[in-house]
C-alpha cells in the first residue's frame, strides 16, 4: 500500500513539474522529457522510501510552481508568495529534511528580486497556517500524526544513479549557454530551477541534513530527481523531433523499471 501511495506522489510530481515548466514558458528540449526524468528516478527508488518523502515532494514542487508563476503585477505576488509558504510548510512537516526546501526556494526568489516586506509577511503566513491548521485539524479528526521513522535501509543502486547525475550535470552546463538566447522571464525560471535543485542536491549530498538521521539521505535523493528533470533535457539536440514518440518510450521503461523489484523477489 505504501508503494503504491508513493507511486502515486511521483506521477502527482510529475504532473506538477509538467504544469510549471508550460506556465513558466521554458524551452527545454523536448518540452515533456522533465517530468518522465523524474518518473524514472524516483520509481526505483520506491521500495526503500516512505511515501511520505514524495508526497512531501508534491508539496516542494506546488510551492516551486507558485514560484515559477510569480507575476509581474505587485497585487498578484503577496497571495502566490502565501501559497508558496503553505505548501513548503507542509512538505516540512511530512518529512522534516524537506524543511530545507522553505530555506532553499524563498532564497533563490529573494535572488531574483528583493521581497517587500508584505510579501514576506505573506509567505510567513503561509508557513503559519500549514503549521498551525493542519496539527489541529489531525486533532480534531483523531488521526494520529505519521511516524517519523523512515525505512531502516535505503535500497539503491548507485549505479544507476551516477549516470543520471552524469547528464543532469552536462544538461546544467549547456544551459548556461542558452541564457543569453532567452527572455527575462525565462532567465529567471531557469535560474529558480537550475541553482535551487542544483543547492539542494549538494546540501543533501554532503550531509549537511544528518542531524534529521535517515529521513535526511532520503531528501537528497528527492533533490536529485528534481536536478536531473530540470537539466537532461539540454543534452538533446536543439531541433531535436522525439517530443511525440518519447513519451510512450519512458511510460515503458518507467513500467519495467517499476516491476523490477517484484520480478526479482519472486
Amino acid at each position: 500500500a505504501g508503494e503504491g501511495l508513493g507511486f502515486i506522489a511521483i506521477l502527482a510530481s510529475a504532473r506538477m513539474i509538467h504544469m510549471a515548466h508550460l506556465e513558466s514558458r521554458m524551452k527545454t528540449r523536448p518540452t515533456s522529457i522533465p517530468s518522465w526524468v523524474f518518473v524514472l528516478w524516483a520509481v526505483p527508488l520506491l521500495p526503500g522510501s516512505s511515501f511520505r518523502l514524495w508526497w512531501s515532494g508534491f508539496f516542494v514542487l506546488a510551492a516551486l510552481r507558485h514560484a515559477l508563476r510569480l507575476p509581474e503585477e505587485e497585487s498578484g505576488r503577496n497571495p502566490a508568495f502565501f501559497w508558496m509558504g503553505s505548501h513548503l510548510g507542509l512538505a516540512g512537516l511530512m518529512w522534516p529534511s524537506m524543511a530545507l526546501w522553505g530555506l532553499l526556494l524563498p532564497l533563490g526568489c529573494v535572488g531574483l528580486r528583493p521581497l517587500h516586506p508584505a510579501e514576506t509577511l505573506s509567505l510567513l503566513l503561509g508557513f503559519g497556517v500549514s503549521w498551525g491548521v493542519l496539527p489541529t485539524l489531525l486533532w480534531l479528526l483523531r488521526i494520529p500524526l505519521p511516524s517519523w521513522d523512515g525505512p531502516s535501509v535505503m535500497h539503491w543502486e548507485p549505479m544507476f544513479l551516477l549516470p543520471w547525475l552524469a547528464f543532469g550535470m552536462t544538461g546544467w552546463l549547456l544551459r548556461q549557454q542558452s541564457l543569453a538566447r532567452a527572455t527575462a522571464r525565462q532567465r529567471n525560471a531557469r535560474r529558480l530551477t537550475q541553482w535551487v535543485s542544483a543547492a539542494g542536491l549538494l546540501l543533501g549530498a554532503a550531509g549537511v541534513m544528518e542531524w534529521t538521521g535517515q529521513d535526511g539521505a532520503h531528501q537528497a535523493f528527492f533533490s536529485g530527481g528534481l536536478f536531473c528533470a530540470w537539466t537532461i533535457g539540454w543534452c538533446f539536440p536543439p531541433r531535436w523531433k522525439g517530443t511525440q514518440w518519447v513519451p510512450w518510450a519512458l511510460l515503458l521503461v518507467s513500467f519495467a523499471v517499476a516491476i523490477r523489484p517484484w520480478l526479482s523477489a519472486a
